[in-house]
């Protein structure tokens, strides 16, 4: 098991992105330091709201070669020269080379579902999962109507503290770094009140929507929201709300983000949710004191 946030706190979507890119035109791979004179500082570093240390290009390289290679994006090996190279994995060469140069969803997709496959097999196996995917899988668990302050020392410090959440995201610099992720992945904004105060806001509706294609065109509401963590465990998969510590914020049914995300699409055309008087048949959708007893899910759009 590999902790990002603690061990390679600099890794980062965008770098994975760069990296995956880059690789995928050299089925022969490539050394590291090789990749390190190629993939210039300001394709790697993320900018906003990143510490000074993420200037250091060569960090952010090797921080993402390795969560990369936790994933299961990167292979790596010693060359004739006893030296390491680099590979992206055959089973997601294609997923990589399909891409479109200027849209990044396909990606951001990808390594959510990497993510959330790499945090449930460790589960299985009675190993703890990344930081990074117990951390998602409690934030997404929590009400979103109730978002934590982007500031550590106003609210989060706390809310982790009582949910002994804590051996996941221990202080302001990893908090930072678990925003990042959540926004790069598709399953968080920020949101600004007042000029003053900002807001993690948890809202997988790109991701629900980045995975469409992947769902049930028509199932019961039940068992098409089984499917759908299946693919996305971070989205309150039983095995994986399992590995969170006593005394964390637990759910009964279908977590609110996911409520929140499933009517959101709704009302865009791309869901149908089909409403059903059959309690033990149903999935119940709950979100700011309001519920929906769903019986069957119609995917009415699939995006491009």
């Amino acid at each position: 098991m590999v902790d990002y946030l603690k061990q390679h706190i600099l890794a980062s979507v965008p770098a994975l992105l760069v990296i995956s890119r880059y690789l995928s035109t050299l089925p022969d791979g490539v050394e590291e330091s090789d990749l390190q004179k190629v993939l210039r500082p300001e394709a790697m570093a993320e900018r906003r709201g990143a510490s000074s240390a993420a200037d250091d290009a060569s960090n952010v390289l090797t921080s993402s070669l390795s969560v990369g290679e936790d994933l299961g994006l990167f292979n790596s090996e010693r060359s004739g020269r006893g030296r390491r190279l680099w590979n992206l994995k055959d089973s997601v060469r294609d997923d990589v080379g399909r891409l479109p140069s200027a849209d990044s969803r396909g990606f951001r997709s990808l390594v959510l579902r990497l993510l959330s496959a790499r945090a449930l097999e460790e589960v299985m196996a009675e190993n703890p999962p990344s930081d990074v995917a117990l951390a998602l899988t409690w934030l997404l668990l929590r009400d979103p109507l109730n978002p934590l302050s982007t500031n550590w020392d106003k609210g989060p410090e706390a809310a982790f503290e009582n949910a002994g959440m804590r051996a996941a995201v221990k202080n302001a610099e990893q908090w930072r770094a678990l925003q990042r992720w959540a926004r790069a992945l598709g399953i968080a904004t920020v949101a600004e009140v007042g000029g003053q105060e900002a807001y993690l806001l948890m809202d997988p509706t790109k991701a629900l929507r980045d995975v469409l294609d992947r769902l049930p065109q028509q199932e019961r509401a039940e068992q098409w929201v089984r499917q759908l963590q299946e693919i996305l465990p971070v989205l309150g998969h039983p095995i994986l709300v399992s590995a969170l510590p006593e005394g964390s914020a637990r759910h009964q049914g279908t977590p609110a983000s996911l409520a929140l995300a499933a009517q959101k699409l709704k009302r865009r055309g791309a869901l149908e949710l089909a409403l059903s008087a059959d309690a033990s048949a149903a999935a119940v959708l709950r979100l700011g004191g309001q519920s929906w007893r769903i019986g069957e899910v119609r995917v009415a759009e699939v995006a491009e």
